[in-house]
């Protein structure tokens, strides 16, 4: 096994960096890595989850109950031990035959670009791209999405200089020397050339995921008849196979379970109506956890210390789904009694059947009460927490909203006028004067520079001292294109030319570096793996700040 090294990526993950290259002997000794890794730690609850990538493995572990250095350590031995071994000869993994109509201009409208790069002409290109059987290195980007190895040199093309703001689910489509397959719809770049009609994610099945990392995809051409007679349920009975000839079900299924939607345990005494939902309002709690690793971003709340102390003053369990609104506040009326609390950023205007509502405080509303919140006049975020917690259906363990993967809360979207939400009762004790201290020192005051702290992160030594200097010194400012996704600054750039590297996993808060030399600060809705080099991962505490800088909000980092 080559040399490897252990760098820490944020306050809850540790990053082991195997040789950087793209291939087979890497993905084997990573294989064994995390094998030995998680049979290691299969009695450490406090161990999250393990994401394999390309060329590392990103542990993410719970700080408040593990140290960093228990992790490094134990990551240390587990590479001592396969040091000097040889690797292993791998279990073939299952060959997933995946349907693709590449004849229709509908489903394959870059089909001709790719032909006209190549100088193949359509039936070449098809037998090319269908010829191979590519080798699943990882999930990542969107739920279920396969980073395929693999694909014949000749196919290779560059990506669209305009990406299309939505390309549909199913599409398969090749991006430079990798060809790639859509599970959702998604904007990207990619030249698409084909489509299928067998859902390779899909909440209402079980298993969710058809495939995992180690597993091999083979596309068979079908004809648009064929398409558009497919028969899913046929085809997984008989086009999945490997050594033992076994089909994806739910026992063997490297997802069992995940895409179960559990019925909400506590009882329905309330509800609310949205009657205005403001500019982005979503139900969150603590977001997915476990999940990375198949594609599944986190979620949840950006400002996860406003969100716990909003569910401490109502009493409940502190991952108890509420509101999230940003800037402007939701304007709402309560169907039944219920107990709510409002925390976050601040509105002054918020009344209650016309009487001002105080921040921070339990309220008790009455059928037919009418909630008006405004717009925030400190923070960007506000958290509306019911007694009881929001009742959505869990998936993937989590009520959490991801808008970039439209999944979870309210049908995976932002609420709108006329919906109606559901509100549970499960009362505990209200604790909330120390947290309330906390949320006092959350705001900054006009023209006062924010100071996030941060810690290295993986690829910190990627940049010189001087871009380092410069990412410390210099005073950004909160762009108005920022979102749940990404915090994104306008300022100095850092000058560091191309900022490229082979993907890996994305920590909540990790700071990445644009090839423009800005920072863009990773945030809950943010992709599981990206590309470009992170240099420091911004504190929990620091997230929560970041999490209410309204747009213009100048910002700097300390690394710590």
């Amino acid at each position: 096994m080559t040399e490897s090294k252990i760098v820490t990526a944020s306050e809850d993950s540790l990053q082991i960096q195997f040789e950087q290259k793209i291939c087979q002997e890497v993905n084997g000794q990573i294989s064994d890595f995390v094998e030995a890794f998680e049979s290691f730690t299969k009695d450490m609850p406090e161990i999250r989850e393990v994401v394999a990538t390309y060329c590392a493995v990103t542990v993410y572990f719970n700080p408040e109950k593990c140290s960093v250095s228990v992790i490094r350590e134990i990551a240390q031995n587990v590479l001592d031990k396969l040091n000097g071994a040889s690797i292993k000869d791998s279990v073939p993994g299952r060959i997933i035959n995946i349907p693709v109509c590449y004849e229709d201009q509908e489903f394959a409208p870059d089909l001709q670009n790719v032909c006209t790069n190549t100088g193949f002409n359509r039936e070449e290109v098809i037998n090319l791209h269908s010829s191979k059987d590519y080798l699943i290195y990882m999930l990542g980007f969107l739920p279920g999405f396969p980073y395929l190895g693999g694909m014949d040199e000749r196919l290779e093309t560059p990506r669209l200089e305009n990406p299309r703001t939505r390309i549909p689910a199913g599409s398969v489509a090749i991006g430079g020397k990798q060809t790639g397959l859509y599970p959702v719809e998604s904007p990207g770049g990619w030249q698409i050339i084909g489509r299928t009609p067998l859902k390779v994610f899909d909440l209402k099945r079980n298993p969710a995921f058809l495939y995992k990392a180690g597993d091999r995809i083979r596309f068979v051409p079908v004809s648009r008849q064929e398409f558009d007679s497919f028969d899913e349920k046929k085809w997984l009975e008989t086009k999945v196979t490997d050594s033992s000839d076994s089909k994806v079900t739910e026992e063997n299924s490297p997802a069992q379970d995940v895409s179960r939607r559990r019925l909400p345990k506590y009882v329905c005494t309330s509800g609310v109506k949205i009657l205005d939902a403001g500019l982005c309002t979503t139900i969150q709690d603590e977001g997915i956890i476990g999940y990375q690793k198949f594609g599944i971003g986190q979620s949840g709340a950006m400002d996860i210390e406003s969100f716990h102390f909003a569910n401490r003053l109502c009493g409940n369990d502190e991952n108890s789904a509420c509101l999230e609104t940003t800037l402007k506040g939701t304007d709402l009326c309560f169907t039944l009694p219920c107990d709510f609390a409002i925390t976050g950023a601040e509105f002054k205007n918020a009344f209650l059947d016309g009487k001002p509502v105080p921040m921070n405080t339990c309220i008790h509303a009455e059928k037919n009460s009418v909630l008006s919140c405004g717009f925030a006049s400190k923070g960007l975020r506000s958290y509306i927490a019911f007694a009881g917690g929001i009742l959505v259906p869990e998936i993937f363990g989590s009520r959490s909203t991801n808008l970039k993967s439209r999944m979870g809360g309210f049908w995976g979207r932002k609420l709108q006028k006329g919906d109606e939400l559901a509100v549970g009762w499960k009362k505990q004790t209200a604790e909330y004067e120390p947290a309330l201290k906390i949320m006092n020192s959350f705001f900054t005051q006009n023209n006062e520079i924010l100071t996030i702290q941060c810690l290295k992160s993986s690829q910190f030594d990627f940049f010189s001292k001087e871009s380092v200097e410069v990412f410390e010194d210099s005073v950004y400012t909160v762009n108005a294109q920022s979102d749940r996704m990404g915090i994104r600054f306008e300022g100095r750039s850092l000058n560091c030319g191309k900022t490229d590297i082979i993907s890996d996993a994305i920590p909540f808060g990790a700071v990445q570096i644009t090839s423009a030399g800005l920072p863009v600060v990773m945030a809950a809705d943010r992709q599981t793996t990206g590309g470009y080099a992170k240099i420091a991962c911004v504190t929990k505490d620091g997230m929560c700040r970041l999490a209410q800088a309204v747009p213009g909000t100048k910002v700097k980092f300390e690394i710590i």
